[in-house]
């Protein structure tokens, strides 16, 4: 099997407003796929949905093969869930909040992977730090970490980098291309072009619908006179707008 996810005329809707109105995609194993919108474009839907968190209103999803709705406690150790708000627990150290992840996904020998992660983070000088006392941009690590304890093979991340420092982003950015090389899977969501063109393929949103799905270069080069991703979701935009 080589799709990870695979979403075919999605629909979903809360109350009158469509959260997501027949979206279609796949995402391969072992690639980078992007989200790319604002807000209110369908991006934390789609990923509640391919955590078996909501059900869709109409259309197929399938995450490595299964329901993850109907299947989802086959899933819950595969896949590696990073949200927007994600719970740290702040009086606990880096260690214990490592270690309650742990407990949750059922990982007893996690000792050697903790290790791995804290010095490919660069928290390992931090480990006994209440997390209320670290920084946003460590912050975000941390939950990287924790969501990373049980080894998935898939990551689902809902805009990590949101209201993190450049700097920080920069860092996040690189830890992600190391795990994209050992072979995991990835899918996030961001409202950032230049994050977006760091991805593999991406799926254009707006308003729950899909603007279009490709390679961002594809992206720019079937848009004749465009020099950016961002050119390109503003002329699309601009179509659906005019339709």
């Amino acid at each position: 099997m080589t799709t990870a996810i695979h979403l075919a005329g999605v629909r979903k809707a809360y109350g009158a407003t469509r959260a997501l109105d027949g979206v279609s995609f796949d995402v391969e194993r072992g690639e980078m796929f992007g989200l790319i919108g604002s807000d209110g474009a369908g991006k934390t839907t789609a990923i509640r949905l391919m955590c078996g968190l909501i059900r869709a209103d109409a259309g197929e999803v399938r995450v490595l093969g299964r329901d993850p709705v109907r299947e989802h406690r086959h899933l819950t150790e595969r896949v590696g869930y990073l949200s927007q708000r994600f719970s740290l627990y702040g009086d606990l150290t880096v260690d214990e909040n490592i270690a309650f992840f742990a407990e949750v996904h059922g990982v007893g020998d996690y000792d050697r992977r903790r290790d791995e992660l804290l010095e490919m983070t660069q928290l390992a000088p931090f480990r006994r730090r209440l997390a209320d006392r670290l920084s946003g941009g460590m912050k975000q690590k941390l939950a990287l970490v924790c969501t990373l304890v049980h080894q998935p093979e898939l990551l689902l991340l809902d805009e990590p980098t949101t209201g993190v420092d450049p700097v920080s982003r920069r860092e996040f950015w690189k830890l992600l291309s190391e795990f994209l090389s050992q072979g995991i899977t990835i899918l996030m969501s961001t409202p950032y072009m230049d994050e977006a063109e760091r991805c593999t393929r991406v799926a254009l949103l707006h308003e729950g619908r899909l603007l279009a799905s490709d390679d961002p270069s594809r992206l720019r080069a079937a848009a004749a006179g465009t020099v950016s991703l961002e050119d390109v979701f503003i002329n699309l935009l601009a179509k659906e707008v005019a339709s």
